[in-house]
């Protein structure tokens, strides 16, 4: 009798954390906004929802994918701080505005030391090496912050763009993503080609002018 009584009460946490489960990977799937984490070390506080991944991870949602060596956060203030070759996919465009929607239609990489994110009030913050590539448009600076709630991309520290020929170089950027507006200081060079017409192959006879009627 003893040993039943005995398995019985052994059995009764085993069964309770056994019930638990399924609620708890219905929680963890949402930690930091993101559906699927993979890492072969994830620490969680269900109580606080703070967290930490101490090794290489990759966690993605519909349409973003961001992989880095380390990460901690809050998945219940939406808060992610990743480091070590930070990489960023984007396949779907933002939808903060128009001109943000135009700007991202096209699929994304942004690379960077360090990158820090705030889910809540759409802040993200790429430090060290940051380089942002997108078909014909590439960016670089030593950081680069994109508040999205207020259409506001800032980037500082050697900054370059270039958008098929044309590029920008300077020292500070700020562009607002709703508008298009923007403003370069510090040692700001721009680049713009001016088109040319194709040279016309020797031997060949020019295009005659209109005649006047």
């Amino acid at each position: 009798m003893r040993s039943r009584a005995l398995a019985s009460a052994l059995s009764l946490p085993l069964f309770a954390a056994l019930v638990a489960l399924p609620a708890l990977a219905l929680d963890f799937k949402h930690i930091a906004g993101f559906d699927n984490i993979q890492s072969d070390v994830v620490n969680w506080n269900l109580e606080t929802g703070g967290f930490s991944l101490p090794h290489p991870f990759v966690a993605s949602r519909e349409g973003t994918d961001i992989s880095a060596d380390r990460a901690t956060g809050n998945s219940r203030l939406k808060q992610l701080h990743a480091e070590g070759h930070v990489v960023v996919h984007q396949v779907e465009p933002l939808q903060s505005s128009p001109k943000a929607m135009v700007l991202t239609q096209k699929p994304s990489t942004l690379t960077s030391d360090k990158l820090d994110v705030d889910g809540i009030k759409k802040l993200y913050i790429a430090t060290g090496n940051m380089h942002f590539t997108q078909s014909d448009r590439e960016a670089s600076a030593d950081m680069g912050t994109l508040d999205d709630a207020n259409h506001h991309l800032h980037m500082e520290g050697h900054v370059h763009i270039r958008d098929n020929e044309q590029t920008l170089d300077s020292d500070v950027l700020d562009y607002d993503t709703l508008t298009g507006e923007l403003s370069a200081k510090g040692n700001v060079t721009i680049l713009a080609p001016v088109e040319t017409a194709a040279p016309v192959p020797a031997g060949a006879a020019p295009t005659p002018k209109p005649k006047k009627k």
